[in-house]
Parts: C-alpha cells; structure tokens; sequence
C-alpha cells in the first residue's frame, strides 16, 4: 500500500467529492467540490495552464481551461481524476507517488474537513509511514520560512528538525499523527489536530 498510496487517495477522493456533491465547500478559499476537482483535472492534463495559478502570465490558460471544463457533468469530471492519462508523467513508475502523495492526501482532507461534522481518518501504519515521509518532505519548505528552527514529532515515527534560527525566531515543534502535520505544514493550520510548543 505504501507505493500506492497516491492512487488510493485519488479514488477516495472521487468517492467523497461524489458523496458531497459538486457545490460543497472546500478548505480551499472559495472553491467548491467542482473547482477542486476541476484543478487536480487541469494539473494533470494542462500542465501550462496549471501553471497559472503560481505564475500570473499563465493565468489566461488556466482560466480557458476552466471554462472548457464548467459544463462537464460531475460524474464525468471525477472520471477525469479516477482515470488519468497514460501520458501523464504521474504515470511513470515511482513518479506518481512523488508527483501526488501529498496532493491527493491534502485535497482528499480539504473536501472532507470543510463538512460540517468530520471525523480523523485511520490510515494503516504503512500509509501512516508514507504520510510521514511527505511530512518531512513539507517541512524544508515550512522551515525555509519559518523565524526560527521548527521540529515535527510524530508517535512510532521519531522527529525530524529543520530551518534556522533567524533574529528572535525561537525553536517550535509541532506533534500529531503523520497526516495532521502533513495538513498543517500544507497551510491547513486551522484544521491539523496537533499540538505547538
């Protein structure tokens, strides 16, 4: 499961957006369950065009994009992300797991959270072990903008330190599960069930 994780959260992600609905709210700041869906669409199949959303002279694209895709049906749209193209670099062996481990762990939670009434998922030690690996991975670029040092700590999983201490910045760690801080070293602060100290 471990070297699979990517796909199985991209087929529990169609299975929640499909149960919340295309209008749903996301942890995304103003996009629904469809925009949502409709990125991960773009991301994958339109590579210049999903550039738009980092880089402004892209931007026109991504929206052309968008507009190609705003009259597909639902149920079609999830088919888009159930069923990636072959020729997406996503598809290369072990390029997927680096390319959407974290995208789909992060978006799956942004539909889910954003319900009124959510509970924590359990994920099996070995996707807990692939969560945690993404975690680290996150906190390089947490910690390059961090004040001061910043340590992860997760139970069975040990810690991991990174950053440097800049002015008064003083040292923060950061405890949960793998996902949680997975969440919030993604900008889910609000919505990570860990503990800072």
């Amino acid at each position: 499961m471990r070297d699979n994780l990517a796909r199985a959260e991209r087929l529990r992600l169609v299975d929640t957006a499909r149960r919340a609905g295309e209008d749903a709210p996301t942890l995304c700041e103003g996009w629904t369950t469809r925009d949502l869906v409709t990125h991960l669409v773009i991301r994958e199949r339109h590579p210049a065009a999903a550039l738009g959303i980092f880089m402004p002279k892209f931007d026109a694209r991504r929206e052309a994009k968008e507009n190609d895709y705003a009259s597909m049906p639902f149920a079609q749209l999830l088919g888009l992300v159930a069923a990636p193209p072959k020729w997406t670099p996503g598809a290369l062996p072990g390029v997927e797991s680096v390319m959407n481990t974290t995208e789909f762990l992060v978006h799956h939670e942004d539909i889910r959270r954003a319900a009124l009434e959510w509970i924590p998922r359990r994920l099996s030690q070995p996707e807990k072990a692939t969560a945690w690996t993404q975690a680290r991975l996150a906190l390089l670029a947490y910690a390059a903008k961090a004040d001061g040092p910043v340590t992860i700590s997760a139970p069975g999983f040990a810690s991991r330190t990174a950053g440097r201490k800049r002015g008064k910045g003083s040292e923060t760690t950061i405890t949960g599960e793998p996902l949680e801080l997975l969440l919030y070293l993604m900008g889910r602060e609000e919505h990570a069930l860990v503990d800072i100290s």
